[in-house]
């Protein structure tokens, strides 16, 4: 993965939108005092990536947003296998604005591959740049201080901090996977042998073969059961099928001797119904006569009711024409109603021009004009245009107050640009003399190092003897140097890092002089260009003022005042008036139609009980004659029976009474014949052979008892079937059990062996061992070549030691290595570890960051040309520093300056 671009806006200290660009980087500075945000990019990357930063881990990350900002954006363009990808991400103070999206670049666009939620795109981000969030964290962004302590650590240490680095917690995790696996096979081990021992201790074959035999001794019992069962089945078949003759036999002679006893009352019926069949023919006359007489009477009653029916309708039609005659009188008043109408709905249509002109009833004035709508319409547009005019005129002087503000705020700035050119060149004076005294001390340095150097001879001068160094006679020896280098050098450490910050300052100046300068010159021209805006609006106010003449407010007053005092001639509110006269005309035009309906109704009722009384007296006369007519046809009957009225009707009886009584006689007489044939037949099947009850009763008590024994046979039978098939099964999951509880048994010593194997650290000493072999490798020979070829890395006696090959391979402990020699075994380290821990991952950029502001003078200087001699490989190696002097030796900087309104980043090359 090698990153090309960077936008951030809203990221910690980098509050505006930010952009940089790596595509033709490769060995660069990202430089800057402490605080500025150089580490903040880092994170800026990281979070594109992985959505959370190495400092934050994946809580609390709402502390990434800008102070007084609603949220954050990152975006990274890097390459990743051939392909250009783009990952962005925001951030919001709500889990809702939060978003993540992938694109890849292909012909020229840009191909959305965000689709299937975070966690899916997060995962394909990963896959894309072929590191999880550790391994990135700890082969991109080189931790240089852990490096450090892994070469002067004892051999403990350096494990525990090499297992760390190479993230072998996992080694750990394996431990206890495995140790919770055995934990759970020895459980469940327990379980299947406690079932064997418990549920499973009787289960064997002798116990299924012992339950088979008893079962076949069963079943022998059943069939025996069986064969008695079906002979007595058989004999009480038979005694069942005699007692049924006999119990015929007994019931037909019973029911035959009702029959007999019933005989009389049979005989009595077939007379009675003979009496009524006489009476038959007299019957229908009864009846006629009968009713004819009540249809007679029930026409005379709906005679009557029609005669009053008639009376009550002509007494409607009188009050009905009584009722019209009053409607019309009230329709002649209609005229004059609707003349006063007319007169009220023009008073109404004043009211509504006195609404719509914004009046009331009550507007009035000392002066009003009859109402002209054309002149009302007028002024009140002159008004209108008017009060515009004066809105106008508080907005013109509301913008030249403005004016006059910003006219302040640039005035402001231009104080702020003197004092901050006057703080430059105090700056710069500051500085030249910081160069200055920092050059002087130099010299001083050097000079007492030459000094302490010739006084590491004094002890071997010797008068009259020569120089070791020029070899020359000694003639006086010279005085022993008393100059304190060590505190020469914290001086000159002092002067250097106030030679950075005031260089650091000077730049930070600079910078905000030139955007203070942009500012000055935009807003001097946006200020001239608002002045002549605000004359040229000042004058077609002025011109646009003078076309109004009069006060346009009161003439639109006078004329509404006109209007209103004719409304109010009219009165308080004409409009209710009209309706009340309307509703009126209409009450009386509605009452006269009603009074005309109501009329022809009554009429019509009238005209109806008329002709239903007519009918009624037709009928009621038609009736009588036709009662007088049944009753002779009944009378010539009646004395050709010699019977009266009464008498018939006593002996009558309804047909189907008459037939029931000849149909029972005849029935009765055919039961008796038949009765008498079936006990004739039922005698002659009983025989000589007699039926004894108590044998059936006996026959069928040894039935049920068989029944009883072959059921209870049976069902034993049954369950030892089930308790056989049952120890079966049982028999054949015991030996399931057990084979299963043998290969759980063979799991946990494997799983067991496992743990006991990662828990004595045997494992992870030898990955860490393998591990730490091949950094030395690597690590040594990267060490050789950013050396110029003098050290390299080695192990002995298990401590790290260095060989310095300029001094025929001499091995020394890496405690004896100077600072700027530490820097560079660890940094040899560090990108030994990131290429093993990318693998097969060629990686694209390496971020060395800090470790560089504790080195001295000669420590940087060696340290400079290391960087400058580190072959990069086609990777982009940045380093993150604060010291200006090593910035400066690399090609290319990125300058992290920090302001009140947030960082930002330059680019310097060369």
């Amino acid at each position: 993965m090698r990153p090309l671009s960077l936008e951030v806006q809203g990221f910690t200290s980098f509050r505006q939108h930010t952009a940089l660009d790596f595509s033709d980087l490769e060995l660069f500075a990202l430089v800057g005092p402490t605080g500025s945000g150089k580490s903040s990019l880092l994170d800026a990357m990281t979070f594109a990536l992985y959505g959370h930063t190495p400092r934050l881990g994946t809580k609390g990350l709402d502390a990434l947003i800008s102070s007084g900002e609603r949220g954050l954006s990152v975006s990274l363009t890097f390459e990743a296998g051939g392909e250009t990808y783009r990952a962005a991400r925001s951030k919001g103070r709500r889990q809702a604005e939060n978003e993540v999206r992938l694109e890849r670049r292909e012909g020229g666009r840009w191909v959305n591959l965000s689709d299937g939620g975070v966690a899916a795109v997060n995962d394909r981000i990963r896959r894309v740049v072929g590191l999880d969030f550790k391994t990135f964290a700890r082969t991109v962004l080189l931790p240089q201080g852990e490096f450090s302590r892994l070469l002067h650590g004892t051999g403990k240490e350096r494990q525990a901090l090499l297992g760390e680095l190479m993230g072998l917690e996992h080694v750990e995790a394996m431990r206890v996977f495995a140790g919770d696996r055995a934990k759970a096979f020895k459980h469940t081990l327990g379980s299947l042998h406690a079932l064997l021992d418990g549920e499973y201790a009787g289960v064997t074959e002798e116990a299924v073969k012992t339950l088979r035999a008893e079962r076949e001794a069963v079943d022998a019992e059943a069939e025996r059961l069986t064969d008695t069962r079906e002979r007595l089945q058989g004999q009480v078949n038979r005694l069942r099928a005699l007692e049924g003759v006999w119990t015929a036999r007994e019931a037909t002679a019973r029911r035959l001797n009702v029959l007999e006893t019933r005989a009389a009352g049979v005989r009595e019926g077939a007379a009675r119904a003979e009496r009524a069949r006489r009476v038959a023919g007299v019957l229908p006359l009864l009846d006629a006569a009968e009713r004819a007489r009540i249809a007679a009477g029930r026409e005379a009653g709906e005679r009557d009711r029609a005669a009053a029916a008639e009376a009550s309708a002509r007494r409607a039609v009188d009050a009905a024409a009584v009722t019209l005659g009053a409607a019309q009188d009230a329709e002649a008043r209609i005229p004059d109603l609707e003349a006063r109408e007319g007169a009220l709905r023009e008073a109404e249509a004043d009211a509504s021009r006195l609404k719509r002109a914004g009046g009331t009833p009550q507007t009035t004035h000392a002066s009003p004009l009859p109402w002209d709508e054309d002149a009302h319409f007028a002024a009140r547009e002159a008004a209108q245009k008017l009060d515009r005019l004066r809105q106008e005129r508080i907005q013109l002087e509301a913008q030249k107050a403005a004016l006059e503000a910003g006219r302040e705020r640039q005035r402001t700035e231009q104080a702020q640009q003197e004092a901050l050119g006057q703080e430059q060149k105090r700056v710069e004076r500051e500085g030249k003399q910081a160069k200055a005294d920092y050059d002087r001390a130099q010299a001083e340095v050097q000079a007492a190092r030459l000094e302490a150097g010739l006084a590491a001879y004094h002890a071997h001068l010797h008068v009259g003897e020569p120089c070791p160094l020029c070899e020359q006679t000694v003639r006086v020896l010279p005085e022993a140097s008393g100059v304190d280098l060590a505190a020469l050098d914290r001086q000159v450490t002092a002067l250097q890092g106030t030679l950075e910050n005031r260089r650091l300052r000077y730049k930070e100046i600079g910078l905000e002089l030139g955007n203070l300068k942009k500012s000055i010159e935009a807003r001097t021209a946006e200020l001239a260009d608002w002045e002549a805006a605000l004359e040229q609006r000042e004058l077609d106010l002025k011109q646009l003022e003078a076309q109004i003449s009069g006060d346009p407010h009161d003439l639109a007053l006078r004329l509404l005042s006109g209007l209103a005092k004719r409304v109010r001639a009219a009165g308080t509110d004409p409009a209710r008036e009209r309706q009340k006269l309307l509703a009126e005309v209409k009450g009386i035009r509605a009452r006269l139609n009603e009074a005309q309906t109501t009329l022809a109704r009554a009429q019509s009722a009238h005209a109806a009980a008329q002709a239903t009384l007519t009918s009624a007296r037709n009928a009621a006369e038609s009736r009588a004659r036709e009662a007088g007519e049944a009753q002779a046809a009944l009378e010539a009957a009646l004395s050709a029976l010699a019977l009266d009225a009464a008498q018939a009707r006593a002996a009558a009886l309804p047909e189907a009474d008459i037939a029931a009584l000849e149909a029972a006689a005849r029935t009765h007489a055919a039961q008796v014949e038949q009765l008498r044939a079936q006990l004739t037949e039922l005698d002659r099947q009983l025989g000589l052979e007699p039926f004894d009850p108590a044998q059936l009763r006996q026959a069928e008590r040894d039935l049920i008892a068989t029944d009883a024994a072959l059921s209870a046979a049976r069902e034993r039978a049954g369950r030892l079937a089930e308790q056989e098939r049952s120890a079966r099964e049982r028999l054949k999951r015991r030996a399931e059990i057990e084979a299963q509880a043998g290969d759980l048994a063979a799991k946990l010593d494997t799983w067991q062996t496992l743990a006991n194997t990662l828990r004595a650290n045997e494992f992870q000493q030898y990955l860490l061992a393998e591990v730490e072999a091949r950094l030395l490798t690597g690590a040594g020979t990267l060490l050789f070549d950013i050396s110029d070829g003098r050290y390299r890395l080695a192990l002995e006696d298990g401590e790290y030691v260095v060989q310095d090959l300029w001094n025929t391979g001499e091995t020394r402990a890496v405690k004896t290595l100077s600072g700027g020699e530490t820097f560079l075994a660890s940094l040899s380290l560090a990108i030994a570890l990131s290429d093993y821990l990318a693998g097969n991952k060629i990686l694209g950029a390496l971020f060395l960051d800090e470790g560089f502001g504790t080195l001295d003078p000669q420590a940087l200087e060696a340290v400079a040309g290391a960087l400058e001699n580190l072959r990069t490989q086609g990777r982009m190696v940045g380093v993150v520093t604060h010291v200006e002097s090593l910035s400066e030796r690399l090609p290319s900087r990125l300058i992290v300056t920090k302001s009140v309104a947030g960082s930002s980043v330059q680019r310097l090359d060369g």
